[in-house]
């Protein structure tokens, strides 16, 4: 298993790419939006020395936060919110689910591996959009949902930049969230046309990658449908490559870490598929 090196990199003025360890072998990545010396940080990283490091990036860069964002409930996204002082804005729904995992993923209070680092839900939550001014400049808070229910993405009109969270990814992912929730948030990505995507996990990206996502899903549902017409069991269905919904070249691409998730979405495209089933008798 890959340990991903914590990174920063300026991709354009202002714009600010963060990267850290997750465990899976893919990174996952926060961002900092800046305007003069007050900024916007997106996600908090999840390992406490990197969370702490994100910190220290801001300070030194002598940026006064105004906002931090959480792009959705998860814990590498949301592990270092006790750090800052700022509000904390994030789509409501997801704080119940961070309460509720919290002490199971990042650690209870005096625990080693929870680094001094504890519970600290958003401050600011809203129901459907928000805005943000960094200096005059408009930054949307849009709902994204599909890989949870509470995915947001951070929009900035003027330059056309998106900071998607988990919305986009290097593969879509589907466990904690809907198929179909996440084929309406792609295409709205898509309808954005943003020039330059920051993932939550995997490099940044254009939105022209992200008609792939849309038929990788697309077609793991319409499998997943002619499956169980022909008795197909779940067990046998899970076991279908990637490459069957994606192009061999970002198949390869992506290589063994990728393929533990995709085999979580077959099981929840299943698991949805069955449930409309039910709901239509």
């Amino acid at each position: 298993m890959t340990r991903e090196p914590y990174f920063e990199r300026e991709l354009e003025r202002g714009v600010w790419w963060v990267g850290g360890f997750h465990g899976g072998g893919f990174g996952v990545n926060a961002a900092i939006l800046t305007e003069g010396k007050r900024g916007v940080i997106i996600d908090t990283l999840t390992r406490p020395l990197e969370t702490r490091r994100l910190v220290k990036r801001v300070r030194r860069m002598g940026i006064e936060p105004l906002a931090l964002v959480n792009t959705h409930w998860h814990t590498d996204h949301t592990a270092g919110n006790c750090l800052y002082d700022c509000p904390i804005w994030a789509q409501r729904g997801g704080s119940r689910f961070l309460k509720r995992y919290w002490s199971k993923w990042v650690g209870r209070p005096g625990e080693k591996r929870a680094g001094g680092l504890r519970l600290k839900p958003p401050d600011h939550e809203f129901a459907r959009r928000a805005s943000l001014d960094l200096e005059g400049e408009e930054l949307q808070l849009i709902p994204l949902p599909g890989h949870t229910r509470d995915s947001i993405g951070v929009y900035v009109p003027d330059r056309r930049i998106l900071v998607a969270g988990d919305a986009v990814m290097d593969l879509p992912f589907v466990w904690f969230g809907d198929s179909g929730e996440a084929i309406q948030s792609l295409r709205e990505v898509q309808r954005l046309r943003p020039r330059l995507i920051l993932q939550g996990h995997g490099p940044p990206c254009s939105y022209e990658r992200v008609a792939s996502d849309v038929r990788y899903l697309e077609r793991i549902r319409a499998a997943v449908k002619v499956a169980r017409n022909h008795g197909e069991t779940r067990r046998s269905f899970v076991k279908t490559p990637m490459e069957k919904f994606l192009s061999p070249a970002r198949g390869r691409a992506l290589g063994d870490s990728w393929r533990g998730l995709h085999e979580l979405n077959l099981w929840k495209v299943w698991a949805e598929a069955g449930r409309r089933r039910r709901s239509a008798r």
